[in-house]
């Protein structure tokens, strides 16, 4: 895989004048105007500006001034990556500032996507075999759940005909995303609670709860990355997971706290078939999903609109492939709330990350749909929901 370059070769010959310019301590503010500025050619001055106006839309600041230099190069770089991509027509989607424009893809991937989601631990699962696929009881009070089957949860209408399309966001059950935050690998806890959240609010009419991470980062997986059937386990055997309000999100890993009331209980979790987005459209016609995923292409971190279908321009070459789709590169984990189909057939599923909502589509992306047997960046090889 390619990685984007933190220096461009105009970087280079503008250093000098970068570093001559830190002595300014005007430098250190994004909204006061550089001592450097008058030494900067046009274009070089309008990436400047940029800059400055990526660092107040982000809260961004920086603790030296040569922290700074640093940044700005490595955006400068960044953004001569964004343009040639946008400019390759074969591209299905569009690149543009997020929160991560100021890293290197290397950082990118090991502060947000360092082994944040796990394929599922199958083997220790307990297991019921339906008609309709694989059951799964939560283990310690599992013994006691009641049993529900793949194609029929409680709660839901039995469908004859799957809709053509479904967004779970304009049914108004689907909580905004939120920020997972540097060095916490709890993706995998954002997804599962997404999928949670949402099943709730279908299950009884009324708004999505929102649904504490922080409670499953400290008592069940941690930072260090997590699997998504594992987290619906947890709250089986927890007998349920409390609020965000009351069990606030802080994205380093704490104590545990006993006693916290419950907001959401689970029957159970369900395990889709690998490679089977036939089985995740019927699921997501019914209520979110959890899935594994790839987000190793360094697109993925600049994502802003369109449909993902992961083939990165590099130097405006598009590459075709930039991500794995295999169980041992998924490195991330989304929530699927939604599907569809543009005016030109292409098909797409909205997935909600975990990366805030000045990422993408306000916090989502669409990924293509039924491109290759493992989906897109292997989102078909892991996929789980629950059962409330």
């Amino acid at each position: 895989m390619a990685t984007i370059r933190s220096f461009s070769s105009t970087a280079l010959t503008l250093l000098p004048l970068l570093l001559a310019a830190a002595l300014a301590p005007s430098l250190a503010s994004p909204a006061t105007t550089d001592g450097l500025s008058h030494d900067l050619d046009g274009e070089a001055l309008l990436m400047l500006g940029r800059f400055h106006g990526w660092m107040a839309a982000h809260g961004r600041s920086y603790a030296t001034e040569e922290e700074k230099l640093r940044r700005f190069e490595i955006y400068r770089s960044n953004m001569e990556f964004i343009e040639a991509a946008n400019r390759d027509s074969r591209m299905s989607y569009q690149l543009g500032e997020t929160p991560f424009t100021d890293l290197t893809h290397d950082e990118f991937m090991a502060m947000y996507n360092g082994n944040g989601a796990k394929s599922s631990k199958s083997e220790e699962m307990v297991m019921i075999t339906t008609r309709a696929g694989p059951v799964h009881e939560g283990s310690g009070h599992g013994s006691d759940l009641p049993l529900v089957t793949a194609d029929e949860p409680p709660y839901s209408t039995n469908l004859t005909v799957v809709p053509p399309s479904i967004d779970w966001r304009a049914k108004g059950v689907v909580t905004p995303a939120m920020f997972q935050g540097a060095n916490c690998s709890s993706c995998w806890a954002f997804a599962s609670v997404t999928t949670m959240e949402s099943a709730q609010a279908i299950s009884t009419g009324g708004p999505p709860p929102v649904l504490s991470k922080q409670q499953l980062v400290d008592c069940d997986q941690g930072c260090g990355g997590g699997y998504l059937d594992e987290a619906f386990k947890w709250v089986i055997r927890n007998r349920g997971i409390t609020t965000e309000a009351a069990y606030p999100y802080t994205g380093i890993v704490g104590k545990c706290q006993s006693g916290m009331q419950v907001a959401v209980r689970l029957r159970g979790y369900m395990t889709l078939p690998s490679k089977d987005e036939a089985a995740i459209l019927r699921a997501v016609a019914r209520q979110p999903v959890a899935v594994g995923f790839d987000g190793s292409d360094p697109c993925f971190q600049h994502y802003i609109r369109g449909v993902y279908n992961a083939g990165c321009s590099m130097n405006g070459i598009y590459t075709g492939k930039a991500c794995n789709t295999t169980l041992s590169a998924q490195n991330h984990a989304l929530a699927i709330v939604g599907y569809g189909a543009k005016p030109d057939g292409t098909k797409y599923w909205i997935a909600k990350n975990s990366y805030s909502e000045l990422w993408g589509d306000k916090g989502f992306i669409y990924l293509l749909r039924d491109s290759q047997p493992s989906g897109v960046c292997g989102l078909a090889l892991t996929v789980n929901y629950p059962v409330i």
